[in-house]
C-alpha cells in the first residue's frame, strides 16, 4: 500500500516480494494473492519467491478455474533444481509452467507429499 501511495509502485513497475507469507496470517493470503493479481492486470510485472503450499495453491488456482481469474491475469510457475550430470557435474536446472502441472520438480508438494507418507505411516 505504501509503494502505491507514494507513487514508487505504478503500471510500468517491476515488483519482486521474497517469502510473501512471511508474518503473513494464513486468512490473508486469498486477499493478498488478489490484491497481486490486480496489480498484474493494471502493468505491474510481479516475481514471488514462495515456499507456501497456501500461496502456491491460491495461484494454481487462478491458472486452473476462469472464475478464480476474471481478469484472465497470465501466470506462469519458475522451479529451480539442481541436477547432477553423468560427469557428476551439478548444474542448475529450470522448468517453467503455465500450472502448477507443468512443473515435475516442486520441492512444496515434494514435502506434502513426504509429510502424508509420514502421517500414513504412524497410523496403526
Amino acid at each position: 500500500m505504501y509503494l502505491i501511495l507514494s507513487g514508487s509502485l505504478n503500471s510500468q513497475s517491476i515488483l519482486f516480494w521474497d517469502e510473501p507469507e512471511s508474518n503473513m496470517n494464513p486468512k490473508m493470503i486469498y486477499h493478498v494473492t488478489q490484491m497481486l493479481a490486480e496489480l498484474a492486470k493494471m502493468g505491474v510485472q510481479i516475481f514471488i519467491a514462495t515456499h507456501s503450499y497456501f500461496i502456491q495453491q491460491a495461484f494454481q488456482l487462478m491458472t486452473a478455474y476462469p472464475k478464480a481469474n476474471p481478469k484472465n491475469v497470465d501466470i506462469q510457475f519458475f522451479s529451480l533444481f539442481q541436477q547432477t550430470e553423468a560427469d557428476g557435474k551439478q548444474d542448475i536446472q529450470l522448468e517453467v509452467g503455465n500450472s502448477l502441472e507443468n512443473i515435475q520438480h516442486n520441492a512444496i508438494m515434494e514435502e506434502f507429499d513426504a509429510l502424508y507418507d509420514r502421517e500414513l505411516g504412524m497410523m496403526p
